[in-house]
């Protein structure tokens, strides 16, 4: 599976699993049988027989009555819900921006317009033509080491799927060597939770792979809101071995 790593705000990496073709092709073939249903409600709902009279701008509005839904489905439920349809709410998957962060409006029209649906609007013979472009549009994804179409491309998007595949648990931390041995430096760190201290953890590795002025100043401000936690009479010194003294000593004791 196709992977996708982010920095979040608090400078941590995250890992997401990018959405595979068959999961985006199955979300919108989901939508669309919304929409159909949508349509055949609608149609049922007005006089068949007058639902498409040959003259007058009537037969304008009408149409667009029921192209509505086509026309506007996709962006509007991608925008309100932060990047998600129907179709891909049911197979797990998202629309983000690459930063990882929510899609902006922008993003959203530039998504609509290269999607087709604007065509929904034109007169029904050039509707003949979105098939077409939604099988360049597939084409394009497979081709992509992203696997985006090219409104995600234009609109710096992807599709992942909604969950992390590293999930941190309390496993992760107890890769530390530790020993029978070991005497704890800070026995009041058990008031720390396992979550706190995964990103504890997680904060120390992005400081030895990216040690960016950011992540340093991250790292000093958890040192000192740890030691106030622990009410400790100072902040020591070398806040780096601070912290994963911190980490060693809620790992023995919780063990």
């Amino acid at each position: 599976m196709s992977k996708v790593n982010f920095i979040s705000s608090q400078f941590v990496q995250i890992e997401f699993e990018l959405a595979s073709i068959p999961q985006r092709v199955a979300a919108y073939i989901i939508d669309n049988i919304i929409l159909a249903f949508y349509l055949f409600i609608a149609m049922m709902a007005s006089d068949f027989d007058n639902l498409f009279p040959s003259y007058g701008s009537q037969l304008f509005f009408t149409a667009l009555f029921i192209k509505l839904p086509w026309i506007f489905y996709q962006s509007i439920m991608e925008y309100l819900t932060g990047g998600q349809t129907v179709g891909k709410m049911i197979l797990g998957i998202r629309v983000v921006q690459k930063s990882g962060e929510r899609i902006s409006l922008r993003q959203v029209v530039i998504r609509w317009f290269f999607r087709g649906d604007f065509l929904w609007v034109s007169p029904s013979f050039f509707i003949l033509f979105l098939p077409s472009w939604n099988i360049l549009d597939t084409v394009l994804a497979a081709l992509s080491s992203n696997n985006q179409r090219l409104g995600d491309i234009l609109g710096n998007t992807i599709v992942v799927r909604n969950k992390s595949i590293s999930q941190f648990s309390l496993e992760d931390v107890l890769k530390i060597q530790s020993n029978e041995s070991y005497v704890p430096t800070y026995p009041n760190v058990v008031r720390f939770t396992d979550d706190d201290m995964i990103y504890l953890k997680r904060c120390l590795q992005q400081l030895k792979k990216r040690p960016r002025p950011e992540i340093k100043k991250l790292c000093v401000d958890l040192a000192d809101k740890a030691a106030n936690l622990l009410e400790l009479a100072e902040v020591p010194t070398e806040k780096h071995k601070f912290l994963e003294t911190l980490l060693s000593d809620y790992v023995v004791l919780t063990r």
